[in-house]
């Protein structure tokens, strides 16, 4: 299906509902973030209500199947987030957040793996990150049904979820399951990228990325990836990612901030954004909203500017290898010439 990427429509909170949503009108929480935060750090997340921001962009509806259309739901400011925490008493004192292979990755190792562990790490500055080894699919026995729209196997969710709550390590804030197996959540729904059960476990699937799957191929991901790129404002720079690293990196940080209590955001382009298509998960940005962003502050309790100057020497110091550094220079024409086919949301996919 040939597709020119366009924008429908753009849509935003106004200044004060952001001012609200991110800094509390409960005078509690008002001081709370006056003590959480230095006066540059206030500055940087001010640009949330900023009429003439720069630095973070209002959210744009590019299609009718768009997830801000499909999910209407109320918007979770900070407010809410904390007092939710508060009623389930969830408590962060481990500091591991565990992955877990599951099944074979394409080549047979588990070196796939590893720039999306080096994000996350980054991501959630101040946790560790540990890789278990992969365990087979067999050894878990969860139920499997054939996919007759895509003629593949597919596993449950829940079975994984169950086996993953049994092994959690006794340190682990969380663990996530990653596979390249297409899953499932249940008989009505035709696939899933992910499920978790806050707080605990989740597990996340790979396989609509991969170009061997009917439904996508890789000339459409790199062709939303580079489309990901034009979109960046012209004072951040372009850092080189693998489109692997790049995908896996943004799905992992999404799926466990969804384990450490965030909801789905729809303030500002977030990488808590809800998507329901691959174009949608590869254009969501690869940082949170600063409303987001302090929910994760007051999680994982990091200083703001040592957490983007970490992530800065993680992206400038080669981790992440090169994808498109002959291209840079190309992009306006890339555009032009790749961006022509969408990844259309499917019936009966469940959000990730």
């Amino acid at each position: 299906m040939l597709y020119r990427p366009s924008v429908i429509r753009h849509t935003s909170f106004g200044p004060r509902a952001l001012k609200d949503a991110l800094i509390s009108t409960d005078p509690a929480l008002q001081e709370l973030y006056a003590k959480a935060f230095s006066s540059t750090e206030k500055l940087f997340l001010s640009e949330a209500y900023n009429p003439r921001r720069s630095l973070f962009c209002s959210l744009f509806i590019r299609t009718a199947f768009d997830w801000l259309l499909s999910h209407p739901d109320a918007p979770e400011d900070f407010e809410t987030f904390y007092y939710t925490l508060l009623k389930k008493n969830q408590r962060f004192c481990r500091k591991h957040i565990y992955l877990q292979p599951i099944g074979k990755l394409a080549d047979g190792s588990e070196g796939g793996w590893e720039a999306g562990a080096y994000c996350v790490e980054s991501f959630f500055l101040g946790l560790r990150v540990k890789c278990l080894p992969s365990v087979s699919i067999s050894s878990i026995h969860c139920c499997y049904r054939h996919n007759q729209d895509s003629d593949r196997m597919q596993l449950h969710t829940d079975g994984i979820l169950t086996f993953l709550k049994n092994n959690k390590p006794m340190d682990a804030l969380c663990v996530l399951g990653l596979t390249l197996a297409d899953l499932y959540p249940c008989e009505t729904w035709s696939f899933t990228f992910g499920k978790s059960l806050p707080g605990q476990v989740g597990i996340c699937s790979f396989a609509r990325f991969s170009s061997d799957f009917p439904q996508s191929s890789l000339a459409d991901l790199v062709a939303v990836f580079i489309h990901w790129l034009t979109l960046l404002p012209s004072s951040i720079p372009v850092h080189e990612y693998t489109l692997t690293s790049f995908s896996h990196g943004k799905v992992m940080c999404h799926e466990i901030c969804h384990l450490i209590g965030l909801g789905n955001c729809r303030w500002l382009q977030c990488i808590m954004q809800g998507a329901l298509s691959l174009d949608e998960i590869l254009l969501r940005p690869l940082e949170p909203c600063p409303i987001c962003l302090r929910k994760l502050q007051y999680v994982v309790g990091f200083k703001l500017i040592e957490r983007y100057r970490v992530k800065g020497r993680c992206q400038d110091s080669g981790s992440y290898p090169h994808l498109l550094h002959e291209h840079r220079a190309k992009l306006p024409k890339l555009k032009k010439d790749l961006l022509r086919v969408n990844v259309p949301a499917l019936p009966g996919c469940s959000q990730l």
